[in-house]
């Protein structure tokens, strides 16, 4: 009997061992405020199914585009660009003020 306990005690630690824990559930959206003149292009991590919220200022009129999540917005000189959306896939999204500046990288687990 203390073989079969012993198994199934071997059995629990690997079958714990090998798991992967799930990211955690996003605790409330994601607020970003970038400027298209002032560009510091980084990562921003989320998680999948979290709300963004994201500002976005330009002294010159510019389309900002969230790549792979497929949202646009136009920004102007006092008039930001406000996306709001759901992330619903991971992987890592380009935050571009159109035609070729990077603002951020949105990196979703």
């Amino acid at each position: 009997m203390r073989i079969v306990h012993a198994l199934l005690f071997a059995l629990l630690v690997l079958a714990g061992c090998s798991s992967q824990a799930a990211p955690a559930a996003p605790t409330g959206p994601l607020v970003l405020r970038l400027s298209v003149d002032q560009p510091s292009p980084q990562r921003v991590e989320a998680v999948r199914g979290q709300a963004v919220e994201l500002t976005v200022t330009s002294e010159e009129p510019v389309d900002v585009h969230v790549h792979g999540v497929d949202v646009l917005a136009k920004a102007e000189s006092g008039k930001p660009a406000v996306l709001e959306f759901t992330v619903d896939r991971t992987g890592t999204f380009d935050v571009e003020a159109h035609p070729d500046t990077l603002l951020v990288q949105l990196v979703v687990r």
